[in-house]
């Protein structure tokens, strides 16, 4: 068996296996920097650092993994120059960022390297001023191109120079994408020399220039929609309706977008309705409408999500759908002038899709959708003929969905059991779901006892009798199960739930999203009896341990009455489910910070005395002298880090001639870091040197 494994830890293939896995896995954590500011989910990857220090085999394989996913091109300074194409051979995707204009950095060691594995370029870089740095890795086999960052060489830069070295050098490309913005410093571009360009490179499949300066793109969006192969768009036509006519013509000697899977779109309501009838393969389809609001609202404006959702019948195959409403006419959408979205509507959506797998429909801020047409049955039906479905999210204005309070979930929950992710702006009575007479009873812990809090996953014997008046005021909590929960949860892999915060004596009690667990005192318990403050609160928190087993972010999406409109975020709230549960009843922001510790928010650990706790001790990293105080080792959860670049999933909107109207959904990830890389990279130069590698 032993002689298996070392074999097995000897094959270059198996090593590689493991470390892409290994690369490939995720974690999340909650942090919370001060008392002052917000917590944070962020997600982290394993460092591949301590197995690339195995041996010389495993050095090979972890550096070809890390190289090829998060490369960091300054790395290659610090190495001897016969050495940077040994790790340039390894990159396949690229981020570069250059230097500000302020402080000038020399690039000079990107020459003469030659990138053959590069697939993927992500440039947020003045081309004109560092072009010629990062000329070779436009090469033959690169296949996605993005270009950002501000531009000081205007249009004629990019006629002049950057196409015609693309067209010359990127033959394989087959997506381009111009981030928001990136010309818009500079005299702004003609989409026709865009277009020349893509038409003399017939293997480009998918085009981005949505937000971006070119002039007419009107005209880039007609010539592409004759492309042969165009499988993506994402661009935001002109204001107003001067492609209607062509969009409605039934006698078009040719049909549209033949072989268009992917498209998102800003434009007017009117061009939005005339497109489903040419988008029969699509699959992805993300529309923003919106109008230059100059004109008072028609009767038609109010009915335009539910009109878009009824053309829809000519696209059987989408299986993802996001439809944003902006501003379309003076004072519409408005708080009080609500778009409506009628329970017919959504069933003549399940039905015409039944593949559908994301759905999400939303209406700029402070507005939300009228869905005072939607019955029980009707929801119940819409998620009947969607099983696939996994994101669902409905801006609902809460007034006006009363019905659905106390049925939806038991909908969604009963007929899609694939969800990942429910955004729904209604208050839902969580209570209301059914629960076993076994559900486990929550227990407060007791800080002077010498165990734990319980993980929810942990079953212990039951606990008899009631919690005392001391226990009942301690803010660490613990969960005692003391039989396993046999009713199958509702939502079994739902990890992201988002619903308005209900009327309870704790809102009314507290009445404001803005206040701060850390300066709330004891100003609830002031107002509400302690013992039914207490109940509410157990209340609510048996459904989410029931029916929520895998839930990291409990979000409240303003409130029951919809004129509160900031959104909270509860993260691992199973964690610590009582005090998440009372925060998310009261409206207070989640605080992990320990008020109790010395000024740095944290514990001091004593200086040896020959007594020391050898756990406690496990966490500091350095030993001072006897007057000193010992600094506590921030301890990382097992397989420290590996970052990512950024990425912003916040889904923005904008209408012509306004600014970006926020969708209210974001994640947080850790930014890059280039620490793991040049760490491996000069201690793999170092073994090179000697001989061991």
């Amino acid at each position: 068996m032993a002689s298996a494994v070392t074999a097995a830890m000897e094959d270059s293939c198996i090593v590689s296996s493991i470390l892409r896995h290994l690369s490939d896995m995720k974690y999340k954590d909650r942090r919370q920097y001060g008392p002052d500011q917000p917590v944070e989910f962020l997600e982290f990857r394993p460092t591949l650092v301590p197995s690339i220090l195995v041996n010389r085999l495993w050095a090979e394989e972890g550096t070809s993994i890390l190289w090829a996913r998060y490369p960091h091109l300054p790395s290659l300074k610090m190495m001897q120059p016969q050495r940077r194409q040994y790790y340039a051979n390894k990159i396949e995707t690229i981020f570069s960022i250059s230097s500000p204009p302020d402080r000038p950095e020399s690039l000079d060691y990107l020459d003469d390297l030659h990138w053959p594995n590069l697939k993927s370029l992500e440039l947020e870089v003045d081309l004109q001023r560092h072009g010629s740095k990062f000329a070779s890795m436009m090469h033959p086999g690169l296949e996605h191109l993005e270009i950002s960052g501000v531009q000081s060489g205007g249009s004629s830069h990019f006629t002049d120079v950057v196409f015609p070295v693309l067209l010359a050098s990127c033959l394989s490309l087959k997506s381009i994408r111009f981030v928001p913005e990136t010309l818009s410093d500079n005299p702004t571009l003609h989409a026709s020399a865009f277009y020349d360009y893509l038409d003399s490179v017939p293997s480009i499949v998918s085009v981005e220039v949505k937000a971006t300066n070119f002039i007419d793109k009107d005209y880039l969006f007609t010539r592409l929609s004759q492309r042969v192969g165009l499988e993506g768009l994402e661009i935001d036509l002109e204001p107003g309706i001067n492609l209607l006519p062509q969009l409605s013509d039934p006698a078009s000697p040719s049909p549209l977008f033949s072989s268009l899977k992917r498209l998102t779109i800003m434009c007017y309501p009117e061009v939005a309705l005339a497109l489903p009838n040419h988008l029969e393969a699509v699959e992805e389809l993300q529309i923003e409408l919106g109008r230059i609001p100059d004109r008072p609202v028609q009767t038609s404006d109010l009915t335009v999500v539910e009109d878009l959702l009824a053309e829809l019948c000519h696209c059987p195959r989408l299986r993802l759908l996001k439809i944003g409403l902006g501003l379309i006419a003076l004072e519409f959408p408005s708080f009080h002038s609500l778009p409506r979205l009628g329970g017919a509507a959504l069933v003549q959506l399940s039905v015409a899709c039944p593949l559908l797998e994301d759905v999400s429909i939303f209406s700029a801020r402070p507005s939300a959708l009228d869905c005072s047409d939607m019955s029980s049955e009707h929801f119940d039906m819409f998620c009947k003929n969607l099983p696939r479905l996994r994101n669902l999210s409905l801006k609902l204005h809460p007034t006006t969905a009363t019905a659905l309070e106390s049925t939806a979930l038991q909908s969604l929950g009963e007929h899609c059991k694939q969800l990942e992710l429910v955004r729904i702006k209604l208050p839902f009575q969580l209570p209301s779901l059914p629960v076993p007479s076994a559900v486990p009873e929550i227990l407060i812990f007791d800080e002077s006892s010498t165990s734990p809090p319980q993980s929810i996953n942990d079953l212990v014997p039951e606990s008899s009798g009631n919690l005392s008046g001391s226990e009942q005021g301690k803010s660490d909590l613990g969960t005692d199960h003391s039989k396993p929960i046999n009713l199958p949860p509702l939502f079994p892999r739902l990890v992201h739930l988002a619903i308005s915060r209900p009327e309870t004596v704790l809102s009314v009690a507290n009445g404001t999203f803005t206040m701060s667990s850390a300066s709330v005192d004891d100003t609830p318990s002031d107002v509400v009896d302690p013992e039914i403050e207490e109940e509410l609160v157990r209340t609510w928190a048996h459904p989410l341990l029931t029916h929520f087993p895998k839930l990291e972010i409990l979000e409240s999406w303003g409130d029951w009455v919809g004129q509160d409109h900031e959104s909270l975020n509860y993260f691992l709230p199973t964690e610590e489910i009582l005090a998440s549960t009372w925060e998310f009843l009261s409206g207070a922001e989640q605080d992990l910070w320990d008020d109790e510790g010395d000024e740095d928010g944290g514990e001091n650990w004593q200086v040896y005395d020959g007594s020391t706790d050898w756990e406690a001790a496990s966490y500091v990293d350095q030993f001072l002298t006897i007057n000193e105080k010992l600094r506590p080792f921030e301890d990382e959860p097992d397989g420290t880090i590996t970052p990512g670049r950024i990425h912003d999933h916040a889904e923005s909107f904008q209408h012509p001639g306004k600014g970006p109207v926020d969708s209210e959904t974001s994640v947080d990830i850790l930014p890059v870091s280039g620490h793991d890389l040049r760490e491996t990279a000069s201690r793999l130069d170092e073994l090179a040197d000697t001989g061991i590698l």
